[in-house]
């Protein structure tokens, strides 16, 4: 494989949404161009029906905000699902080819580690219409964390330790609490030293927690307060508004968000939950054909025993409990494109090649079989 297509996939969400939904439209096109040319090889089994139910998503969430606003409405959001769409597409494509995204990804690592470093130590704020402008802390943070099984599962050596060093350090800067403790669990699973000894893994685990919950979880702290206000206000608004086949769209959402008394803050923008984001933005129907999706993906890759894809699917789920995710196409079609990547990179064919860590299992040795004498 060019490692110029995954490198373009991923470093595509250092662009502004609009450059982004382009780029990957042009990526879409051209894979499925290589595709054609070639005709191998295959997609993994069941990645088509997951294409066409995800398309059919991404077309009802489109409806209501169409017909609600009209064609050329306030918000056309839910076209970000189309692109999503695409991302998916070129993860399942490049998914079943050599090398690739290994290849690349440390180099993704780094770029945004140091990006994020520069704006840490600096202070520095990007304007939204910048043409380089990746997604805020939590987004990529969520973005990041995805890829941690592919470190864990698909590195070996000093490449693993540099990436888990660099999302080490990334957590840093954005303060994302929730990288931190996947990263530090992502490192004790990565040495055979640590797995093998229980009381170990028991101290990683708690470490994790801490990490996670180092300042609790009550109504005084502004962080928890501020969620669960979120998300009372997104289940009123579900239940009232919400109790649509069809919904207005997130832009509505958000304008309903922030009029309501939230605790100390000047805007809102999701309510910090994917579910509950597709269900108050977009109506039960496009939830029902999302929560469908989910469903057979997670379905597909547990009857293959596809436990690369079903690390990253966990990860992505667990993050969505905590973050809208879908409301920035950058970090919500980067996720796809890796959900796609992993689900085909950890089919039963290439599955058999690598174990834990990253090595590959020794073949076992046929038995030498002594040829009969003539009689």
């Amino acid at each position: 494989m060019n490692p110029l297509l995954p490198l373009a996939a991923i470093f595509a969400s250092f662009l502004m949404p609009p450059l982004y939904s382009g780029a990957m439209l042009a990526m879409v096109g051209l894979t499925l161009s290589l595709r054609g040319i070639r005709r191998v090889p295959p997609l993994p089994e069941g990645s088509g029906p997951l294409i066409v139910v995800f398309a059919i998503f991404a077309g009802l969430a489109v409806l209501g905000p169409s017909f609600n606003h009209g064609v050329s409405g306030q918000n056309i959001d839910a076209l970000k699902f189309l692109f999503a769409a695409a991302s998916l597409v070129i993860g399942f494509s490049l998914g079943i080819e050599k090398g690739g995204l290994v290849k690349v990804l440390p180099l993704f690592m780094a770029v945004m580690s140091l990006f994020y470093g520069y704006l840490y130590l600096t202070d520095a704020e990007l304007s939204q219409d910048a043409i380089i402008y990746p997604p805020d802390n939590n987004h990529s943070a969520s973005m990041l964390a995805v890829f941690l099984p592919i470190v864990v599962l698909r590195m070996k050596g000093g490449l693993r330790i540099l990436c888990l060093g660099l999302l080490f350090a990334f957590a840093f800067f954005a303060a994302s609490r929730a990288l931190m403790a996947l990263t530090l669990l992502a490192t004790a699973l990565s040495f055979q030293n640590i797995r093998q000894q229980r009381l170990l893994m028991v101290g990683a685990v708690a470490l994790a927690a801490a990490i996670l919950f180092y300042r609790g979880f009550s109504m005084d702290n502004f962080s928890d307060r501020l969620r669960l206000q979120i998300i009372e206000v997104s289940l009123h608004y579900a239940q009232t508004r919400g109790a649509f086949a069809f919904n207005f769209g997130e832009a509505a959402f958000a304008d309903y968000l922030n009029i309501y008394p939230v605790y100390q803050r000047l805007e809102i923008q999701h309510a910090h939950n994917l579910i509950l984001q597709i269900w108050v933005a977009y109506g039960y129907v496009p939830l029902i054909v999302f929560l469908v999706f989910l469903a057979l993906f997670a379905l597909q890759g547990w009857r293959q025993r596809n436990y690369l894809f079903l690390s990253c699917f966990v990860i992505f789920m667990a993050l969505g409990m905590m973050e809208a995710i879908i409301t920035d196409i950058r970090a919500f079609g980067t996720i796809m494109f890796t959900l796609g990547y992993a689900y085909s990179r950890g089919s039963l064919m290439e599955r058999a090649d690598y174990s834990l860590g990253g090595t590959a299992p020794a073949r076992p040795i046929a038995p030498h079989r002594t040829p009969p004498r003539p009689a």
